[in-house]
């Protein structure tokens, strides 16, 4: 062996050392098993591995998905007539500048050593930076993925309220969107039931039709921005009028009180709703077991998903804002579909198709990640959601899930869940930060990150950028 190959043989052996005795014995567990399938025929083991997602469909399509979410469609409009283009533009900037930092630290943890098991970012941040660190950081990201699922949940609850008071209005009839008190409540509590009970059937569907819903969100969004543009040069108006357009009035902030709500927002206030547009850049750590190369496909596929998503959220910030009256978007928050091309049902439709498949994505991650946490016995009170037996389906954790998404649900509008979800995800990618920071500076044996772009002092950044967040 030459010299660089026993300093990595000594690494590694220091690696699994550093491990707690349960966590390596599960690990060699899998380990046997891999060796057990190496001996099958090549077709049979490329069968069993699965190893056959690209970047592209692999990270890129999955992040999209998770990070393109209810808040361009419902909020964002709004966002901008009341903090203005300039300042929300600093917004999503300043929030797309978290996850790039926190981007770098990922990187830094997926090129570190080969990714084994299926657990998603939770395995591979607990076997590279210990168990104790990976359940904590793994508990405030399924508390904030649960949040965001109310959130979708909430979005689909009011697109339906904001589609059926359009269509009221448009025959001449005031309806103010709510059949009874509670309506809303209601609704979102009998989607969340449902849309469990077809994780709980099984979850392979929700996995075959993921790129349809993901394209049902493009299609939208190419349907917004067509609408918008169509509409600033006055050929198409959909379901607005001429008094409508008006250019350049919502560059600076105009901070007025809620046409719902009643409360008058500020810059932080705006920045907890903005937040959660840029989460979900952990989605292609979830299929790491079925890519060619997770080390090389996370990174670049993570990246190139957050790039695009902040490209698309400046786009719809100033097209809007631009062109469209700032009375029209304080009051309309579903202004996207009032001038969507070639007609608002594309949008209204769509919307609510995206918020089901967003709500399906993470109540079938959300239960594997406090499963896979409870099945290492680092926090004790999680036993209860133990699966019986490898490879079953957590169905204890699943409902479990289900109960924490309902029950910010009550709450009955999605601006009163999205600051929650905002602290969650900011101390998830503070602490993330914090220990590839201090994991890169001491320089551990189990710790050699092959990502070039890595240096601990990003990573400090980072954990200051969160925690000032």
């Amino acid at each position: 062996k030459t010299r660089d190959e026993r300093g990595q043989q000594r690494d590694g052996d220091d690696a699994v050392s550093s491990c707690p005795s349960h966590l390596q014995s599960r690990d060699q567990t899998m380990a046997a098993g891999e060796l057990s399938a190496s001996t099958a025929t090549p077709s049979l083991q490329a069968q069993q591995s699965g190893h056959q997602l690209d970047t592209l469909h692999g990270v890129y399509f999955p992040c999209l998905q998770s990070i393109l979410g209810v808040i361009l469609f419902l909020r964002l409009t709004h966002i901008t007539s009341q903090a203005g283009c300039l300042f929300t533009s600093l917004l999503i900037l300043v929030s797309s500048a978290s996850t790039l930092f926190t981007w770098s630290s990922l990187s830094a943890i997926v090129t570190n050593g080969q990714i084994q098991g299926s657990s998603g970012p939770y395995y591979i941040i607990s076997r590279t930076l210990g168990a104790d660190i990976g359940c904590s950081l793994g508990l405030l990201y399924y508390i904030g993925n649960t949040l965001s699922c109310s959130m979708f949940v909430l979005g689909a609850a009011e697109a339906v309220q904001h589609s059926v008071r359009a269509y009221y209005a448009r025959w001449g009839y005031g309806f103010s969107g709510h059949i009874f008190r509670w309506d809303v409540q209601l609704l979102a509590i009998l989607l969340v039931v449902s849309m469990a009970g077809c994780v709980h059937v099984g979850t392979k569907y929700v996995t075959l039709f993921s790129n349809l819903f993901l394209c049902v969100t493009l299609t939208s969004i190419l349907c917004v921005c067509m609408g918008c543009a169509l509409f600033a040069m006055g050929l198409e108006e959909g379901n607005l009028q001429p008094y409508d357009r008006s250019f350049m009035e919502n560059l600076w902030p105009r901070y007025e009180p809620d046409p719902y709500t009643g409360v008058v927002p500020n810059f932080f206030s705006c920045l907890a709703l903005v937040y959660p547009c840029v989460t979900g850049m952990l989605a292609g750590t979830s299929k790491s077991l079925h890519l060619k190369n997770p080390s090389m496909s996370i990174p670049k596929g993570t990246f190139w998903a957050i790039m695009t998503c902040t490209f698309v959220y400046l786009t719809v910030c100033w097209l809007f804002g631009m062109t469209i009256s700032n009375r029209t978007l304080k009051v309309d928050k579903f202004v996207t579909a009032s001038v969507s091309y070639p007609h608002e049902l594309v949008v209204r439709v769509g919307v609510i198709v995206s918020c089901l498949g967003l709500i399906l994505g993470c109540m079938s991650t959300a239960p594997n990640l406090i499963a896979a946490m409870s099945s290492d016995n680092v926090l004790p009170f999680l036993a209860i959601l133990r699966q019986d037996c490898e490879g079953d389906q957590p169905r204890k954790a699943l409902w479990f899930t289900a109960i924490l998404v309902a029950l910010p649900t009550l709450g009955g509008n999605l601006d009163h869940v999205s600051p929650y979800a905002t602290i969650f995800y900011l101390l998830m990618y503070a602490g993330l930060n914090a220990a590839t920071c201090i994991s890169g500076y001491v320089k551990p044996p189990g710790f050699r990150p092959t990502f070039r772009y890595f240096h601990w002092s990003v990573s400090f950044v980072g954990f200051v950028w969160c925690l000032g967040l």
